[in-house]
């Protein structure tokens, strides 16, 4: 066996393993993301197939890749080099997984015929941020907004919102469970004949029927709103979950 024969095979060796390692790694990341982070429909709603390539970027191509190009067996100061490469891997990864982590959705709330989801960075204007473990379930919670009952009370917190230029889903004093048979919820759909004329030549609401079965009175539709999607999102009447997006887009 030549000695650049055996060079390649101690640098394809060393990329094996450097391969292997951050695999695990990333099989760890993957889990937290599809399964805890951004779980269900999120990992499309809200960035986690985005993260994934991320981390698949900075985990499974940078490090693996520099430890390819940069490995010649018996070459002087080859263990600062990978000292090196393993250091700018541990950085970027735990960058990258940061923000990963940091914009995962926290929680969808309900207010005014309208689903939002919740980030980190909707809450930045308060202090201290909301604390959301005190709601039932898992991440993200699923909450609605009910305003003060007084006419004047709920003015004043609206007005408050909007002078900060802020959503209504942050009003967080007005947090509780989500209720699908709250008349908050049941009696505020969006208008069917308005989604009808956004419809119009697409005809949406008849391959939402041809789907789903039953006819189109069997189903309430709301807007929901993330990073990425802005659709209607229709619900069964009577059921808590929702039964899937509408192929027409809000306005």
């Amino acid at each position: 066996m030549t000695e650049h024969s055996h060079t390649n095979m101690t640098r394809l060796r060393a990329f094996g393993i450097h391969l292997g390692i951050s695999l695990l790694i990333f099989v760890v990341l993957a889990y937290l993301i599809v399964f805890v982070w951004y779980p269900g429909i999120f990992f499309d709603t809200d960035g986690g197939w985005r993260g994934m390539r991320i981390i698949i970027g900075v985990d499974l191509v940078l490090g693996p890749m520099l430890t390819l190009v940069v490995f010649k067996a018996g070459k002087p100061g080859l263990k600062f080099d990978l000292a090196a490469i393993a250091l700018l891997q541990t950085v970027c990864l735990t960058a990258g997984t940061y923000i990963v982590w940091a914009e995962r959705p926290l929680a969808v709330v309900y207010v005014d015929s309208r689903f939002e989801v919740m980030t980190t960075d909707d809450y930045a204007h308060l202090q201290p941020p909301p604390d959301l473990d005190q709601f039932p379930g898992p991440y993200p919670k699923r909450l609605m907004v009910k305003f003060p009952e007084g006419l004047e009370e709920a003015t004043a917190a609206r007005q408050a919102l909007f002078a900060g230029e802020h959503s209504p889903a942050t009003y967080v004093a007005g947090y509780v469970p989500f209720d699908h048979t709250d008349p908050i919820f049941t009696e505020d759909p969006r208008d069917i004949e308005l989604i009808r004329t956004r419809d119009a030549g697409d005809d949406a609401l008849g391959e939402w029927v041809q789907t789903h079965g039953g006819s189109l009175e069997d189903y309430r539709f709301y807007t929901f709103s993330t990073r990425y999607v802005y659709r209607y999102v229709g619900y069964r009447i009577g059921e808590g979950e929702m039964t899937g997006f509408l192929n027409v887009q809000p306005r």
